[in-house]
């Protein structure tokens, strides 16, 4: 797990060089790559070193963004850069409708079931497969959760309400 450097979004993980010129693949944990085009500064985390870089060029490719950061000339120093997580302020981040949310906005968030009964505390995201899982925990038991629309009733920065199948929770609990 990554440690959240303070008033810092964490959107990608630089996966490897691209090219001989410096520029990076990152890996784009919002999965809209694309995004990366908005914002003029990275922050990435190794360890316990954290690097500003400003963004030169930024494109897309499939779920990555392949970015030219000021500073990093050549192939050598990108491949430096290869594990680094990236972050960037929250400021950067595109504004939202008022029924939209970024996932970091409801970490904490108490699920519920349709009934109201607990299910256990939203405590991170997980990409499986293509598809966005929310990692509930309840007395050090994990769940899996899909983010889908049928399952997703209701999301708030304090509660979750799920409409989970029959049988779901049984399956689904990791120990």
């Amino acid at each position: 797990m990554v440690t959240e450097p303070s008033g810092l979004i964490h959107v990608g993980k630089i996966t490897k060089p691209h090219g001989i010129r410096g520029e990076v693949k990152i890996y784009s944990l919002s999965g809209q790559p694309e995004n990366f085009r908005d914002y003029p500064q990275l922050v990435l985390v190794q360890g316990d070193e954290q690097r500003r870089y400003a963004v030169k060029t930024c494109r897309s490719q499939g779920n990555f963004a392949v970015v030219a950061l000021d500073g990093v000339a050549d192939r050598n120093r990108a491949e430096d850069l290869v594990g680094c997580q990236v972050w960037v302020a929250e400021e950067y981040l595109a504004p939202l409708a008022d029924d939209e949310f970024y996932w970091h906005q409801v970490m904490g968030a108490e699920v519920v079931d349709l009934e109201g009964h607990a299910l256990g505390t939203l405590t991170s995201l997980m990409v499986a497969g293509g598809v966005d899982l929310l990692v509930v925990e309840q007395a050090g038991e994990e769940m899996l959760i899909p983010s889908r629309e049928e399952f997703l009733v209701e999301i708030g920065a304090d509660k979750i309400i799920v409409d989970l199948p029959p049988g779901f929770l049984d399956i689904n609990r990791r120990k």
